[in-house]
């Protein structure tokens, strides 16, 4: 089953897994069922985590521009990504 929100540059959170809990930002779409993650601390940009797209819960959107550079495929750095993480999944949280 396809999961819409889930492509780069959405906030995501595991739902299955040795990591359930776990907020990761997504890099890109392996195939039609995985997924690349990464959070910048456990999973940097350059070892990024396979998940199957059905393991994860969509939190919200990092930043416009990050956003645009994880769709185009651009390099981005750890501290962004923790940055984006930082902020988005505190306020994800207090929603829930």
């Amino acid at each position: 089953m396809e999961q819409p929100g889930i492509r780069p540059g959405a906030l995501v959170r595991s739902l299955a897994g040795r990591d359930q809990g776990t907020c990761y930002v997504v890099l890109r779409q392996v195939d039609e069922r995985r997924v690349a993650v990464i959070n910048g601390r456990q999973r940097a940009a350059d070892r990024p985590k396979l998940k199957n797209r059905r393991h994860l819960a969509v939190l919200g959107w990092v930043e416009a521009n990050l956003a645009l550079r994880l769709e185009r495929g651009d390099r981005v750095s750890d501290v962004e990504v923790m940055k984006a993480l930082e902020t988005l999944s505190s306020q994800a949280l207090e929603e829930v």
